[in-house]
């Protein structure tokens, strides 16, 4: 058994390698799209300019009004978070600014008419971006001015303080790195498998093979193999182009990233052999690939974060497979996650490898 499953895999592998359409699909489209986005985004280290905003207990006027003035100015995109959720995410990059605004001693430093010193509007920002923090400093000392000036009368009042926080410097390729290589994974199966085995199924291999004395199982499981070998090895050039070319960095486990790989490899090659199920032909099976695999490409974090894309989308970028996948190939590579931070989303895909796999028995046909 394990002999016959060795020799279809070493089949199917050369017929992958003089395949000139499933190399260019399976490696060199990925590798092209990557050197194509790090040559023009190669020297941006900023995605958006993210704001978290800390409201003291309560709240007063004073820090309601200094919110809303944040949230109208369009080169922020405010989040209101606790104070160590907003220093935790501007360390690993994923905040521009953390504005903290004052509570109690505001109000009393309004009640003392002048007498008190100046309340401090502590902001944080990231020392490896000193650009963008001078403009986000810039934005909030507007405003802190303009409510000394019209609000409280006085130009004392507030005083910005602000703080330099040593973040883990985040690149434009560090973020698409992950998003590429799960987007490899996906065309894998959505539009490799599916095309593959509706094509044998149209030249009538997979019935000749029903003819024979080999065992259907293994023929099935040599091809399996075949496709998991070729995405490991897609993945491991991916990473060191990545890596070596545009100067990526992994900060996280490449053993963790591996069991990645193999993971999206099974779910979506399992959804490929769904699909070929409901395809009469190789040309269908790769029209309904596309179908199905070009709103996951950019909806589901590959090429930006998911916070740019309207709120009306989201609920539909949750239930897309390639989101979990996405999320946690990123959060390994840029900030050195553990596989149990994402454990809801590793079971979210073997429920759609499950799933993806009934269908395939169900209908799957020789002939």
């Amino acid at each position: 058994m394990l002999a016959g499953i060795l020799t279809v895999t070493e089949m199917a592998l050369r017929i992958f390698w003089r395949d000139k359409h499933a190399l260019f699909w399976g490696i060199a489209f990925p590798l092209m799209l990557m050197g194509l986005i790090g040559t023009v985004f190669s020297d941006m280290d900023n995605l958006v300019l993210r704001t978290a905003v800390v409201i003291p207990d309560g709240g007063n006027p004073l820090s309601q009004g200094m919110l809303a003035a944040l949230e109208d100015v369009r080169a922020l995109e405010v989040v209101v978070e606790d104070e160590a959720t907003a220093l935790a995410a501007l360390r690993r990059g994923d905040r521009s600014l953390v504005v903290v605004l004052p509570g109690d001693e505001a109000t009393a430093a309004l009640a003392g008419g002048g007498t008190s010193a100046p309340v401090p509007v502590r902001v944080y920002y990231d020392e490896a971006r000193m650009q963008v923090a001078q403009a986000g400093l810039a934005i909030v000392n507007g405003i802190v001015h303009d409510i000394n000036q019209r609000v409280t009368g006085r130009a004392d009042v507030l005083a910005v303080e602000a703080a330099g926080v040593a973040a883990e410097q985040l690149s434009m390729f560090d973020f698409l790195l992950p998003g590429i290589l799960a987007m490899g994974l996906m065309q894998s199966g959505l539009m490799g498998v599916s095309a593959v085995i509706t094509a044998y199924r149209e030249r009538l291999l997979l019935k000749r093979v029903l003819a024979t004395p080999f065992p259907p199982a293994a023929f099935l499981a040599g091809l399996i193999l075949r496709f998991t070998i070729t995405n490991v090895i897609q993945g491991l050039i991916i990473v060191l182009v990545g890596v070596l070319v545009f100067g990526a960095r992994v900060v996280g486990s490449y053993v963790h990233l591996l069991f990645l790989v193999l993971v999206g490899s099974v779910v979506f090659l399992t959804i490929g052999f769904a699909i070929s199920t409901v395809s009469r032909t190789a040309e269908a099976a790769n029209t309904m690939g596309s179908a199905v695999a070009f709103p996951m490409m950019f909806l589901s974090g590959t090429f930006w974060p998911r916070e740019l894309i309207p709120q009306s989308l989201q609920p539909l970028i949750d239930v897309l497979p390639l989101t979990p996948l996405v999320e946690a190939m990123r959060a390994v590579v840029t900030q050195g996650e553990s596989l149990a931070a994402h454990a809801a989303g590793l079971l979210y895909l073997g429920a759609w490898a499950v799933a993806a796999a009934v269908v395939a028995v169900r209908r799957f046909r020789w002939e």
